[in-house]
């Protein structure tokens, strides 16, 4: 009940909740429709979804200017790789956040715009910008690993035959604590490796189904809650 608290109590964390309960909705709702249930059932969770779209497109409202204004932040700091993904990241998250805000607007009414092709054009940003943070997880995993090279078994090992005398049970249980030390970097990718898909089914580059997107989004929701409740496991600078 405390986390739930710690969580309800932050925009950001209702925005997460929200999020892990509309993806789940999807997963649900289409098991349900592949097994014939009763329409009804499948509808009013279908309706759960879009309206808790509805509510993260309001609760979100505005964000793309804060996020454009973190931007200029990025753009000083002195490691050229976090500078250029950090800079692309925020940049277009931005943009999709503007784009999202048109749709809402569109299908609220209030403007008259063709809201499939801001969709498509949102969908296009948010795949940018998660391309630039897993470039940017990739980058972090590399610098890691090469802080710990002298403690993974090489490739070259493997070529000379001395996977057999290579303690694998040691070489496990130090995996085990690399990830936990590290987990902020490992957190990311998980949240960043599922979102990646989400968008690249909605442009068509991909062809999953709801219930795999719904499950994806789901992990990914979960791994962004676990920042908000924990913090110290959010990867920064972000």
């Amino acid at each position: 009940m405390d986390v739930l608290i710690k969580v309800n109590n932050q925009s950001n964390g209702r925005d997460k909740l929200a999020r892990l309960i509309q993806y789940t909705s999807r997963l649900v709702w289409h098991q349900l429709e592949i097994r014939n249930a009763n329409k009804y059932s499948v509808d009013r969770i279908k309706n759960l979804e879009l309206t808790l779209s509805s509510f993260r497109k309001i609760l979100r409202l505005g964000r793309c200017i804060d996020i454009c204004y973190t931007a200029l932040n990025s753009m000083h700091m002195e490691d050229p790789i976090l500078r250029v993904t950090l800079t692309i990241s925020k940049l277009a998250h931005s943009l999709f956040l503007y784009a999202d805000h048109i749709v809402w607007l569109t299908k609220s009414g209030f403007l008259k715009t063709d809201s499939e092709k801001w969709n498509r054009t949102a969908n296009r940003f948010w795949l940018l910008s998660i391309i630039a943070n897993l470039c940017r997880d990739f980058y972090e995993i590399v610098h890691l690993l090469e802080l710990h090279k002298s403690t993974f078994l090489k490739p070259s090992e493997l070529l000379n035959g001395s996977l057999r005398n290579y303690d694998w049970g040691g070489g496990l249980k130090y995996l085990y604590m690399f990830v936990s030390c590290h987990n902020d970097v490992f957190i990311d990718t998980l949240k960043n490796s599922c979102d990646i898909f989400i968008p690249l089914t909605a442009l068509g580059f991909t062809k999953l189904s709801p219930s795999t997107v719904g499950a994806l989004g789901a992990v990914s929701s979960l791994a962004a809650i676990v920042t908000v409740v924990k913090p110290i496991t959010k990867l920064v600078p972000s």
